[in-house]
């Protein structure tokens, strides 16, 4: 409007009804006062300000003067009304005479009496509908500038308060979610100011850190929370406030620990974030305990690798589901098993190789209490002298070249159950002196850690040597001796119980023809004859491979072929007599004499393998031992593979 131009008595009288009228309301108090000076301005009946619901093709009055009194809640649907053609084309609708015949469904006109009608839309600042203003009177209204205006008015007002409403609702949303989001989040929130002192706690955090918020306002953020290097902290609040708007947030997912009420520190992993309100700085930090998921994947770690120990136990067990044989000697020793299994005791079990030490083992620790928890075996002969300790105790990620990660050593896994040392004599003099504390103490360290573990485990421990002669040569901890000889078994080689022999053969032969899907022909006499004469220096072990090579070397499939299956029969080593404290054709081996039979034995399976050790086909299958188990043997003979 310029200077020069005049405001008309009406309009100006509306605009001072206005402003005196309104400008302390704000709100539905606003609405109630506007409509019904509204009414007064234009001189009519009725006045109602609506906000429009798209979605529902509804108006619903802020507020509703009849004439008489203002109708709270009332909303009607714009169909076939002249508000349609208000919100629709978004314009003032002037209808001076005969409103209820030009809408005759609407029943609010009837009701009301109206004649005419005047309305007008409530736009927002992009053009969109807010709602709409509307006079109605039960008698005709003529159109003129002064009632166009003083709608208008009415309405920009009208309009600015629905927007500033609009504005508050959303706020109050935005701020009813935020306390839902700080109240219910299951990580500890915690807000400090530009001082570092904590101005609010979430539940969350009070149940973290044992402390209300009201007892934590305050208290610097150093007492609920340690950064490494302490001044990192800073250094990070430095990098926030130096970020524009809308990237002042960081991960802190290292070096930063939480302080529990009793003062212990837990790994934890945050986010913060800073942002300003009414001229103050703020930060929140929101902090996750990850003490459980790092326990979680401890767990799962070690299950996982219990998991690869057993299934390598048990691929490496051929198919014994019990231990084979009735022999005098055999029974005596699976009687012993039946005393010691109940105890915690621990066991020693001697015997050549491939007498079945493993299988006792087993059998010890089914009969035990501790059956349902694991049974470890470790081969003390098949692990490098470097990677034992690792092996045994275990080691944190970083202690040495090659470990990349944290792993549980077979003591922690056996946790609770058995621990079978097989080939204890090849375990190196360090090592026996940790495994001593073990069996004293229950107690080791990680390789690379200063944490004491406690386990309960017992120890079944087994060797074809002779601890004693080693310990004598400075070979074997004589105190480690006494600490696994506590309950000795001693298992007869198989040709001290040639009873078995024939049993197991047959057993050997009917698994490996089923496995092969094949019909085997039982062992003549002549079969049985041949290996009752075989000395089997190799014992159960050597047993088994003859029968399966003699299965796979079968000319018709059915019957065995013992004649390239069986070493020709060892003859006596030089210089030992027929008969040594013996009677008829009995003889009684020295333990040299023993040393020579071994000895010629190994010659034998090299020679067959040409030169072979490990692989299929190799000396060490022939003879059905480890490959790491024969090169000691040679090395301790003096046998070349040339």
């Amino acid at each position: 409007m310029s200077r020069t131009e005049t405001v008309s008595p009406p309009v100006a009288n509306a605009l001072r009804e206005i402003a005196e009228g309104t400008s302390a309301e704000t709100g539905e108090r606003f609405f109630d006062a506007l409509v019904q000076y509204l009414a007064g301005a234009t001189a009519t009946k009725c006045a109602w300000v609506t906000e429009w619901h798209p979605d529902k093709r509804e108006l619903h009055a802020l507020s509703f003067w009849d004439g008489t009194r203002l109708i709270k809640d009332y909303r009607y649907a714009v169909a076939h009304s002249p508000c349609e053609t208000v919100v629709e084309e978004k314009r003032l609708v002037h209808i001076p005479d005969r409103l209820i015949e030009l809408y005759p469904k609407d029943d609010t006109l009837k009701t009301l009496g109206g004649v005419s009608y005047m309305g007008v839309p409530l736009l927002d600042t992009n053009g969109s509908v807010l709602g709409h203003l509307a006079a109605l009177d039960d008698k005709p209204m003529d159109e003129n500038d002064a009632a166009v205006s003083i709608l208008h008015i009415f309405a920009g007002r009208a309009a600015a308060e629905l927007r500033r409403l609009r504005r508050e609702r959303a706020l109050s949303e935005r701020e009813r979610k935020l306390a839902r989001l700080f109240e219910g989040a299951m990580d500890a929130i915690i807000e400090f100011d530009a001082d570092l002192r904590v101005t609010n706690f979430n539940p969350a955090a009070a149940k973290t850190f044992g402390k209300t918020a009201s007892e934590a306002h305050g208290m610097q953020i150093g007492k609920f929370v340690s950064v490494n290097p302490p001044e990192r902290l800073s250094g990070i609040i430095d990098d926030l406030d130096r970020k524009s708007e809308g990237e002042r947030s960081l991960w802190i997912l290292d070096k930063i620990e939480g302080i529990s009420r009793t003062g212990n520190h837990f790994p934890a992993e945050a986010t913060i974030s800073r942002y300003e309100t009414e001229g103050q700085t703020f930060y929140a930090l929101v902090l996750r305990n990850i003490l459980e998921r790092i326990e979680a994947e401890e767990r799962l770690r070690s299950l996982a690798n219990e998991t690869e120990y057993l299934r390598t136990e048990i691929e490496a067990i051929y198919g014994f589901d019990e231990i084979i044989g009735g022999s005098p000697a055999l029974r005596s020793v699976l009687a012993d098993v039946a005393k010691v299994a109940d105890s915690d005791a621990t066991v020693l079990i001697t015997g050549e190789t491939g007498t079945g030490k493993e299988l006792i083992a087993r059998a010890i620790h089914r009969r035990s209490g501790r059956a349902d928890k694991p049974l470890i075996t470790v081969n003390c002969a098949a692990i490098s002298a470097n990677l034992q300790e690792s092996e045994f105790f275990g080691h944190e990620k970083g202690s040495f070249t090659g470990a990349v990660q944290r792993r549980d050593g077979r003591f922690k896994l056996a946790n609770g159950g058995t621990i079978f040392l097989d080939e204890v004599g090849e375990m190196s003099l360090d090592l026996q002196a940790k495994l001593l504390r073990v069996l004293q103490d229950g107690e080791f360290e990680p390789v690379g850690s200063s944490h004491t573990l406690k386990v309960d485990v017992r120890i079944i421990a087994a060797t074809n040597r002779d601890l004693l002669k080693m310990s004598d040569n400075g070979q074997f901890r004589s105190d480690l001796l006494y600490r696994l000889n506590v309950f000795p078994l001693h298992l007869p080689p198989l040709r001290e119980r040639r009873d078995d022999v024939l049993i197991l053969a047959d057993m050997f032969a009917r698994k490996l023809a089923t496995k092969r899907r094949q019909h085997v022909l039982p062992i003549t006499e002549s079969m049985k004859q041949r290996l009752l004469k075989y000395e089997w220096p190799g014992n159960v072990r050597e047993l088994q491979n003859v029968i399966e090579r003699a299965l796979i070397t079968s000319v018709d499939g059915k019957t065995l072929n013992l004649d390239r299956a069986l070493p020709e029969l060892s003859p006596a080593p030089a210089g030992m007599p027929e008969s040594v404290h013996g009677r008829g054709n009995e003889r009684i081996m020295t333990s040299h004499d023993l040393k020579e039979l071994e000895r010629l034995n190994i010659v034998n399976a090299l020679r067959l393998s040409a030169g072979r050790i490990s692989g299929t086909g190799g000396a060490a299958a022939l003879l059905g031992i480890p490959a790491n188990t024969l090169a000691s043997r040679m090395k301790s003979l003096k046998i070349s593979k040339d």
